[in-house]
């Protein structure tokens, strides 16, 4: 397996001279990104203040009436549907846009159309098959978090690899024959991880102190960070691949 420092030197090589494409291509996935930034500091602002106007907030909920009650409930499961629906279009971006980046360290000529490429996850190939991956995959992780947090947090790591798996398993499959399962993505993401799950989170966690000068800068710095990060994520499954087969020979 290739060090961190390797992975992340041939994502800036490949990036030389084509950081403007690089930003264009992750700017929806950036501005997210900035966004939850920015609210998680706010988040952690707001622990330092009083707590009496929410004790105060929480004394006139008690006080309404049903109907009132009914329509605030409403409401929160309104705002819940829409952020979940939102929370998905977000994922398959992410997922789409890093599939460029996999194709693009594949192949470093290769033309970067901005729009087109982050929007591929939306395309007829891959469009609900992923939707189908992320919610069943979502769903696995769910229940192994059910027995212990820590089994979950586990399973999400052996689970990371499924996305880009499933895009060469679906490369891979002749037109004539069925689509590759969620449970043959996920089982080789799994396969692939074994033994590199906590040098996964290593890497993740290598690019904290990116992120903390990033969201100093009102998220501003995501816009550089982000491809910089799903670029090297994409590099690692690529160089995962890579160690499998010569594992294999």
């Amino acid at each position: 397996m290739k060090t961190r420092a390797d992975l992340k030197m041939e994502v800036k090589q490949l990036f030389k001279g084509r950081w403007r494409q690089a930003v264009i291509l992750c700017l929806v996935v950036s501005i997210v990104t900035a966004f939850n930034s920015v609210v998680q500091m706010k988040q952690q602002v707001s622990k330092f203040t009083d707590g009496s106007i929410h004790k105060s907030v929480l004394s006139q909920i008690f006080n309404l009436d049903l109907a009132v009650i009914s329509m605030l409930m409403t409401i929160v499961l309104v705002v819940l549907i829409f952020s979940l629906v939102v929370g998905l279009v977000v994922k398959v971006i992410t997922i789409g846009t890093s599939y460029t980046l996999l194709d693009w360290l594949r192949d470093p000529q290769r033309e970067i159309h901005p729009v087109a490429d982050a929007t591929v996850g939306f395309s007829k190939q891959y469009g609900w098959p992923l939707v189908g991956l992320i919610i069943w995959q979502t769903i696995l992780v769910f229940l192994w978090s059910l027995l212990l947090i820590v089994p979950g947090i586990i399973k999400s790591y052996a689970y990371t690899q499924s996305y880009f798996v499933y895009k060469d398993m679906l490369a891979a499959t002749p037109a004539d024959q069925p689509r590759p399962t969620y449970r043959a993505a996920i089982t080789r993401s799994r396969e692939l991880m074994a033994g590199y799950k906590f040098d996964y989170f290593v890497l993740q966690l290598s690019f904290l102190g990116w992120r903390i000068l990033a969201s100093l800068t009102a998220g501003i710095g995501q816009l550089w960070l982000v491809p910089y990060t799903l670029a090297t994520e994409a590099n690692y499954y690529e160089n995962l691949v890579a160690n499998a087969k010569l594992a294999a020979k």
